[in-house]
């Protein structure tokens, strides 16, 4: 269907963007978290691939390591991580794979019904799996949101 090419392409496209903006940070930026801010940028980025893997597949379906749940579910934050953190050229790889393999497994789903509506909260509900990649896509640029104010607080800090 055209609108399911059309969403793909969105996807895509806010994929590479996401992508572009973590390959101008090196890692002590990442972890820098300045003052007013809860999260840094390592824990924005983890935040959106475990969400969106998340959000489309249940908690049973979500294909990154354990420990990712811990780290950067909502709620959590970077003083509590324990163990290995992820390096951003992990990060990155696993950003630009989970398109291939969230589009093997959606390809010609996106007007299925989700296993159970999603409620966000009195906002209203999510029905199909097209509909929540869309929101997705809406949580990722939301983030990026997140990312560009950090780099800003990060960079009025340093002057």
């Amino acid at each position: 269907m055209q609108d399911q090419a059309f969403i793909w392409n969105q996807y895509d496209l806010i994929r590479v963007m996401t992508v572009a903006m973590l390959a101008s940070i090196d890692e002590e930026t990442a972890d820098i978290i300045p003052d007013n801010f809860n999260n840094n940028i390592r824990w924005n980025l983890g935040h959106i691939l475990l969400c969106q893997d998340f959000l489309l597949f249940g908690p049973a379906g979500v294909q990154l390591p354990p420990a990712y749940g811990a780290m950067f579910a909502p709620a959590t934050k970077p003083a509590n991580w324990q163990g290995d953190i992820p390096s951003l050229e992990t990060l990155s790889a696993q950003l630009k794979e989970q398109p291939a393999r969230i589009k093997e497994a959606l390809q010609d789903r996106l007007n299925e019904p989700l296993p159970q509506p999603f409620q966000l909260g009195d906002k209203g509900t999510i029905y199909t799996y097209g509909e929540m990649l869309t929101f997705t896509l809406f949580h990722e640029g939301m983030h990026m949101g997140c990312i560009s104010g950090l780099r800003k607080g990060i960079a009025a800090g340093s002057k």
